[in-house]
């Protein structure tokens, strides 16, 4: 039996057939589809021709999933194609798991990347862009399918991981050369030039012309501009050209002129500020360039640029950590800046991790209370549940540039001055993780588990010596975090895994350095009762 099975399904497979002779097959076959074991026949039949499958046919195997299962990709396509709710059914799935993956989350965080062509490729050969690759095959009008849908997933959400999925998938089409869909698609070239330059972190000249030449071919109001818009509002995307433009402020204003006048730079800003708008531009349907706000071009940058020439004078004075640190000038204007614009908020985060990179406190110590004042200015956020399910731009930035700082942090050297150094501690502990993690869930989160991570980081080996004194601290850090904890944005979810983190904290001080670190109930009475809650024993 299963031989004969095989020697039909080869020649239904093969076998040459015009229009007339494939319908009477058909006709012959089709009982069979109701009997299992020989139901592959006409659907392996159908896979050869899915345009002329009728409406009755694509109805019975959309509707019977276990017919679906077995059907050639030929005739699911054609299925999804025209059942919109099949489609929806099978294509969320795999969406949601690039959605909810941990480390497509963690990775969109990261403001700054040591190994962008690594992150690059942990992405793309993401299960889920392997199933949408395999959803799509060939066929455009799928492809278009799935881009209308991210659209609308953005356009619901703000949530830019969809701006991600439309880069990522078009570039793995490329990939695949699957020139019918790269060249239908009128944002190629635009992602495979970006597509290099988020490789390199860096915007060359080169580049930077092929990208001017394809705004050029683009014509006003043209609705391209809610998909390019997308795609420059992918977050690996909108902080490398933060990160140039970032560069380019520096430039300019080391070279005496005014960044406001420099057009090169105008037009990194005017990318980034694109980018930002994408949503709004969707909503709206007036598809153009938004110009970038004026109270960037106008405050901003100049608050920017004095900040910069501070920068070169301390440089050239050698101020190091005792020096008195200052704040900055005209901080109203700069802060006005941040609630408005995305640009002026991924552009100071991204001077301020290119501070901490190098070390520079008197430049954070100017800057970091602005992101505080900004936070602070934008608080309560209720990060589980946000206004209407939309995520709002400004706290996604700030959850983002946490993490990233935070990260940037753990390194040696910057981890060594913050625990030997008073001021270090003053400037980031003090003037702004304790004060932040008192208005925002997710600042709360991030700022214990950085504490238990860099612990673990210097204690566990038992040699930390003099650079382990910063965490004598810790109990007061615990107790001052938690006693003034964001109470009514921390959900069940969070406080179950702050709880387990403080747990670990305690377990750990404990144990490290035969106890040196070991906390004190009068030093973190109230975070102590807290993870005793658990009934855990952290006393050992």
């Amino acid at each position: 039996m299963e031989a004969l099975k095989a020697k039909l399904l080869q020649k239904l497979e093969t076998a040459a057939m015009d229009d007339k002779r494939f319908d009477s097959t058909l006709e012959a076959m089709l009982p069979y589809i109701d009997v299992k074991g020989l139901r592959e026949l006409p659907l392996t039949l159908l896979g050869r021709h899915p345009d002329r499958m009728s409406k009755d046919i694509i109805d019975k195997i959309g509707a019977d999933q276990d017919l679906f299962k077995i059907a050639p990709k030929e005739v699911q396509r054609r299925i999804w194609l025209s059942n919109s709710n099949k489609f929806k059914e099978d294509v969320i799935p795999i969406v949601m798991e690039y959605k909810n993956d941990p480390d497509v989350i963690r990775m969109a965080k990261e403001m700054s990347i040591d190994q962008p062509t690594k992150v690059i490729s942990q992405r793309r050969s993401h299960q889920s862009i392997k199933k949408l690759m395999d959803f799509v095959g060939g066929n455009l009008k799928l492809y278009n399918h799935i881009g209308t849908y991210l659209r609308s997933l953005f356009l619901s959400t703000n949530d830019t991981v969809y701006c991600t999925l439309r880069f990522d998938l078009l570039m793995s089409m490329h990939e695949a050369n699957l020139g019918a869909i790269t060249k239908a698609d009128p944002c190629h070239e635009l992602v495979w030039n970006l597509d290099a330059c988020n490789r390199t972190l860096s915007m060359d000249e080169r580049r930077v012309e092929n990208i001017r030449k394809f705004f050029d071919k683009i014509d006003r109001d043209d609705p391209v501009y809610g998909d390019i818009a997308m795609i420059l509002n992918d977050p690996f995307t909108s902080n490398m050209i933060a990160s140039r433009l970032l560069e380019l402020t520096n430039e300019v204003t080391n070279s005496g002129r005014a960044a406001q006048t420099d057009s090169t730079l105008i037009w990194t800003a005017t990318m980034l500020n694109l980018g930002a708008h994408a949503r709004k531009i969707l909503q709206t349907q007036k598809f153009r360039i938004p110009k970038v706000d004026a109270v960037v071009t106008e405050k901003f940058l100049g608050v920017l640029s004095n900040c910069i020439l501070d920068d070169a004078l301390n440089q050239l004075q050698k101020a190091d950590d005792s020096a008195e640190l200052d704040s900055v000038a005209s901080a109203d204007g700069m802060i006005e800046s941040l609630d408005d614009s995305e640009v002026a908020r991924k552009l100071l985060c991204h001077y301020i991790l290119d501070k901490l990179e190098h070390t520079d406190i008197h430049s954070l110590a100017r800057t970091l209370p602005c992101i505080y004042q900004s936070l602070a200015k934008n608080s309560p956020y209720d990060y589980e549940n946000p206004a209407n399910s939309v995520l709002d731009s400004l706290h996604v930035t700030y959850q983002s540039f946490f993490h990233s700082f935070l990260g940037l942090l753990m390194r040696q050297l910057q981890i060594t001055r913050f625990l030997t150094s008073a001021k270090w501690q003053q400037v980031i502990m003090n003037d702004l993780l304790l004060p932040a993690a008192e208005i925002d869930s997710s600042v709360y989160e991030q700022v214990i588990l950085f504490l238990s991570e860099s612990f673990r980081l210097v204690a566990s080996s038992g040699k930390a010596g003099a650079i382990g004194n910063g965490f004598l601290h810790l109990g007061r850090w615990l107790e001052t975090i938690y006693a003034n904890r964001p109470v009514d944005r921390i959900s069940r979810k969070q406080n179950a895994e702050v709880r387990e983190i403080m747990t670990r904290i305690f377990t750990d001080a404990a144990h490290f350095s035969n106890g040196r670190y070991r906390l004190k109930v009068e030093d973190a009475p109230t975070a102590l009762a807290y993870i005793q809650e658990t009934d855990m024993d952290t006393s050992a």
